[in-house]
């Protein structure tokens, strides 16, 4: 009985180990990425200020040639009333929730404008860009 205890004790500091690396390896990439997506915020925020029109946003993302789609409601808290479309452009993706197909990372453009009639979300060339950030988002969920 002894003689197996010195290597079941040697075969779990090597799993624990193994474990703890790889915890501090995956930590030190999502800071990485963390960063890239920073760059990305800091990027955009420095060319685009708040109150430039829809028109003129679109405009510098497609001179830039990045692909962008609406949606409603990034920040659903402040802005679900005015239905307003934002618009996103993917910048990364993260590692989805069991659940979920994706979890993709996108730069937010947030708009304002006046609120709409019919109740269905819209975009106007003239709605004024409220705030940029950064948007998870968990996609292809049960």
């Amino acid at each position: 009985m002894r003689r197996w205890l010195l290597p079941i004790a040697l075969l779990l500091v090597v799993a624990s180990a193994s474990l703890v690396m790889r915890h501090f390896s995956q930590e030190r990439a999502r800071q990485n990425c963390e960063g890239a997506y920073q760059s990305a915020l800091r990027s955009y925020s420095e060319a685009l200020r708040p109150g430039m029109t829809r028109k003129q946003v679109e405009d510098y993302l497609r001179t830039k040639n990045v692909k962008f789609r609406q949606m409603c409601c990034v920040d659903a808290s402040h802005r679900f009333s005015t239905n307003v479309y934002d618009d996103i452009a993917k910048i990364g993706q993260e590692d989805p929730q069991w659940f979920c197909n994706e979890k993709n990372v996108y730069v937010a453009f947030q708009f304002a404008g006046p609120e709409r009639n019919p109740p269905e979300p819209g975009a106007d060339a003239s709605d004024k860009l409220r705030a940029i950030s950064i948007y998870r988002w968990n996609e292809g969920c049960l």
